[in-house]
């Protein structure tokens, strides 16, 4: 399905960083425009499907849908802490979910899914105390076009209940970006307005 498949665009006209500050000259608070940016790397390198930790967890499961429920199940979602190194989230089995979706994405990658056929989301998601960011997985796989949340904020689900954009049509409010290990794109609001943006 070409949808999973689109090429990522990764052309930003300006990024805007810091230098660190030199050691003679005191830090300062920082200013109304200062604005704090995090890098494509500080995304894309937490997907680590190389990382030998993973690589030998990756051996373990037979399918991927015995990946996603070692993740779901056996690494408890806790919301604030370090997103990565993703086996640190394996060796603590706490992960936040951007953790645990780097993990999984990361387990997927090992067991050989291909970099264009899995991302991670990250967006605002509706939840009984309303809004919140999340992050959720999109992936092609055997197939079929899912939509996977790992982490248990929402809900518990399984590997297949969110085919195609089930997932986005039932929670999600607007996705700001979506990333694997390769390459970080902007998400176009067209995709809120294609599945309509009042729900």
């Amino acid at each position: 399905m070409k949808t999973l498949k689109y090429a990522f665009l990764v052309s930003f006209a300006l990024l805007i960083s810091t230098s660190a500050p030199q050691a003679d000259i005191a830090p300062q608070e920082p200013a109304f425009h200062d604005m704090r940016v995090n890098s494509i790397d500080s995304y894309v390198d937490l997907i680590e499907p190389n990382d030998p930790d993973i690589v030998e967890l990756a051996k373990q499961f037979k399918s991927y849908e015995e990946a996603y429920r070692f993740v779901s199940d056996e690494i408890k979602f806790v919301p604030y802490v370090p997103s990565g190194p993703v086996k640190e989230s394996l060796r603590r089995r706490v992960g936040s979910c951007i953790g645990k979706a780097a993990l999984l994405c990361s387990i997927y990658r090992a067991m050989g899914l291909p970099q264009e056929d899995v991302r991670i989301v990250v967006g605002i998601v509706v939840t009984a105390d309303g809004m919140s960011d999340h992050v959720w997985i999109d992936l092609e796989v055997e197939g079929k076009c899912l939509q996977q949340d790992p982490s248990g904020m929402i809900g518990r689900f399984g590997f297949y209940d969110f085919p195609d954009n089930k997932y986005a049509d039932r929670f999600v409010m607007k996705e700001s970006f979506c990333f694997n290990d390769g390459h970080l794109a902007i998400v176009s609001q067209l995709n809120s307005m294609r599945r309509g943006a009042m729900r």
